[in-house]
């Protein structure tokens, strides 16, 4: 495998109609083939994958197809990556063609980017601040359990583990700290010996956020 060109393309207001005109001409014109590009959108977010060498002709040819459903690139936002050496973010990940440990081969490496992880943080605070210790704690665990889970659900994938593992920490911490102010116990060790980790699963319900992550075919990086 060449090394990849990446150029993230972040369209303005565009009719979805017309986006979806793109994918059905890319395909119809068999641009992947004849490109060596592949296009990869959801909604107006898009990445097209390049072999090294490739992109000039890709973007050439897109901004051509743009220009006749009258839609245009925002040039701000566009650029070109070589994702063997620095890493591109789409969709709530990071993305980059990284070497596997285990066997010295070269891979895509998927995982949850920077600002992901630190929103998902930012969020369990919000919902374990000290203002909220007014309401029952059955109502912070079942809104804390709600966001873990709905952000591990989209998460939950190929290079992920450390990730998760980080996000777990920061849930069991936020978590004691939270029962340490409702309880009033201002000293932090005796707060993680009175509200331990085995009892924030089994006294509070807490979710228990997976450390492996479900390893899955990036057919988008193929």
């Amino acid at each position: 495998m060449g090394a990849w060109e990446v150029r993230c393309v972040k369209y303005g207001e565009c009719p979805a109609f017309s986006l979806h005109l793109l994918d059905r001409i890319w395909e119809r014109n068999n641009l992947t083939q004849r490109l060596g590009a592949r296009i990869v959108r959801y909604a107006d977010d898009i990445v097209i994958l390049c072999r090294r060498g490739k992109s000039d002709k890709a973007m050439t040819t897109l901004r051509q197809i743009l220009e006749r459903l009258k839609l245009s690139l925002n040039e701000t936002k566009t650029k070109i990556v070589n994702a063997h050496k620095e890493k591109f973010d789409f969709l709530g990940f990071s993305i980059w063609m990284g070497e596997s440990r285990r066997t010295g081969n070269i891979y895509p490496h998927v995982q949850p980017s920077k600002k992901a992880l630190q929103n998902i943080k930012d969020r369990l605070t919000e919902l374990t601040k000290r203002a909220r210790t007014i309401r029952p704690i059955e109502w912070i665990v079942n809104e804390v359990n709600a966001t873990a889970r709905g952000w591990v659900g989209y998460f939950h994938y190929r290079n992920s583990s450390r990730t998760l593992q980080k996000v777990r920490n920061h849930l069991e911490q936020r978590l004691t700290t939270h029962l340490r102010k409702r309880h009033k116990v201002r000293d932090r060790i005796a707060g993680y010996a009175k509200f331990p980790a085995k009892s924030l699963y089994e006294r509070y319900g807490l979710y228990k956020v997976p450390t492996t992550a479900g390893w899955k075919k990036a057919h988008a990086l193929q």
